[in-house]
Formats: C-alpha cells, structure tokens, sequence
C-alpha cells in the first residue's frame, strides 16, 4: 500500500513540474513565464511574464517585466516595469517602479529615487524607505491613486500629483505639487 502511495505521489509531484515548467522557462540570463499557473516565481536576471497567474510568492533579483499578471506577492530587488497587474499581498520593491493600470490590493514599500503610477492604484499605505539619496520622487498621473498615506522615511520626499489623480491619506515627511 505504501509503494502505490509513493508511486501516485511521484507521478503527480512529475506532472506539476512539467505543468510549470511549460508556464515558466529559464533562459539564459534569466526567466520568461507564459500564460498559465504557476505555483510561484523565482528568478534572477531578466524576468519577462505575461498573462500568468502566480499563486504564490514571487522573488526576483533583477529587472521584472509584467503585463497581465496577477501575483500573490511581489518581492523585487531591482527595476520593475508593471502593466495591467494586480499584487493581491503586500509588495516590497528595491528600485525604480514604473506601474500602468495596476492594483496593489495591499500595502507597497518601496526603495528608491522614482516611482511613477500611471492610471494605477495602491489600496493601503505606500512607503517610501530611506536610501541615499536627498530628493524622493512618487508621481502619480492619469487617475491614479493612493488610498492610504504615503509615508517618507527619509523626510525629503515630494509627490507629484496630475491627471485627476489622488491621495485618500495625508502624506508625511513630503509635500505635495500638483502639475
């Protein structure tokens, strides 16, 4: 009975590997994944996805490139490119986002000089860390939003705010321009 077991076991842990293996590739340099499921997604370089579903976490150290992705989590260490996404748990970015037509359903902490949305939308708090540089940028332009506070660690932050765009908290250790 327990050689039956471990043989269905084998069979089915086989099946899920191929199963991913045709949603998510490694290339040289890097990972592409393709329309399907994929339980989670690590990848180091260049990581180009499109039209995938990841359940579980995603890690990437490197440039992440995504349209039409629905992730769990988001995890990156590097620059991130975002179209028509949806981040369902919170986000923690370490490098420039840009983010057109995107949902972040929670919150977004974010290290870096840069970030601009673009008919996006955060639904709790976005973060912006301390890194080296002074002057911190967030912009949001052609209805985006932030529904919670924006929250500058470093104190020099500024958000540049056009296109009926909006913030639904306050923001602290910033200011606000509207252009």
């Amino acid at each position: 009975m327990n050689l039956k077991r471990a043989l269905y076991t084998i069979l089915l842990c086989g099946n899920l590997g191929i199963v991913n293996a045709t949603v998510c590739n490694e290339v040289p340099g890097g990972v592409t994944c393709g329309k399907g499921i994929a339980d989670n997604l690590y990848g180091n370089g260049i990581v180009n996805v499109h039209g995938t579903t990841v359940t579980g976490p995603t890690s990437v150290n490197g440039l992440l490139h995504a349209e039409d992705v629905n992730f769990a989590s988001l995890d990156v260490n590097g620059n991130v490119k975002l179209i028509h996404c949806t981040i369902n748990k919170i986000s923690n970015i370490k490098g420039t986002l840009n983010a057109t037509s995107t949902q972040f359903e929670d919150s977004l902490e974010i290290y870096s000089n840069s970030t601009k949305f673009i008919n996006s939308k955060v639904s709790s708090n976005l973060y912006v860390r301390r890194i080296d540089t002074q002057k911190q940028s967030v912009y949001l332009d052609n209805f985006s939003e932030i529904s919670g506070d924006i929250i500058f660690a470093g104190g020099h932050g500024e958000v540049i705010i056009r296109g009926n765009s909006k913030i639904g908290g306050k923001v602290v250790g910033g200011k606000i321009l509207f252009k």
